[in-house]
């Protein structure tokens, strides 16, 4: 959209802008009209207005379809923000109960911001990782981890299973009898004699949004 003026923010839309900002970086996906709403105690219709004052005063960027869509183009002081990457959102889903799909509505938990020119970025999800059973691979209870969808892997690949109806996070071994999931961590036995199938390959994981960490698999 044509950004019309470089005002002052008012003390409000600081804050408000602040707040995106800072709800980005915890979450790594920005907060919606609700959220910030609920965070001022004021009408979404307000927000509205501020957003769209944001806007006008080259602040922030909102995409029309996207209920998370916001990019902030400058800081609270005017200044630039240059070189700042095109994010798309993935969904993140939760710990998913037996029977129930992995890709239902009701397991998102938000969403994870990936560069927009990531190859595929359609094609990937991202999955709270539930247990311990991959620690000595650096995966933690807790962690996100990032996924491209697929129905095959490579020996050594960290992947998500299905095993019972439910997602788990292994690592695929491939023997000359049968491929078997393997966890990382000595407490867990290898998962033999059950059948799985994979739905993706972990390529990412995440855990403090903070200090901006992720580790590449």
């Amino acid at each position: 959209m044509p950004y019309l003026s470089m005002e002052k923010l008012t003390k409000k839309q600081k804050k408000i802008l602040e707040f995106i900002e800072k709800s980005t970086i915890e979450n790594s996906y920005p907060p919606t009209l609700k959220e910030i709403a609920d965070k001022f105690g004021i009408t979404i219709g307000t927000i509205q207005d501020h957003i769209f004052a944001l806007q006008k005063k080259a602040y922030l960027d909102k995409k029309p379809e996207t209920a998370r869509g916001f990019r902030i183009l400058r800081n609270p002081d005017g200044s630039e923000i240059k070189d700042m990457p095109d994010y798309d959102y993935i969904p993140l889903y939760g710990n998913v109960a037996a029977g129930e799909p992995i890709f239902a509505d009701n397991n998102i938990q938000g969403y994870i911001a990936i560069e927009k020119n990531s190859r595929g970025h359609k094609l990937h999800f991202a999955l709270r990782v539930k247990g311990e059973s991959m620690k000595d691979a650096g995966i933690y209870n807790g962690d996100i981890v990032i996924v491209r969808k697929q129905d095959t892997a490579e020996d050594g690949d960290v992947v998500i299973a299905l095993l019972d109806d439910e997602a788990t996070v292994k690592t695929l071994r491939n023997s000359k009898i049968k491929a078997y999931l393997e966890a990382a961590n000595s407490k867990y036995k290898a998962i033999v004699n059950k059948p799985f199938s994979i739905i993706g390959k972990v390529i990412e994981m995440r855990r403090n949004y903070q200090t901006g960490k992720f580790y590449n698999f």
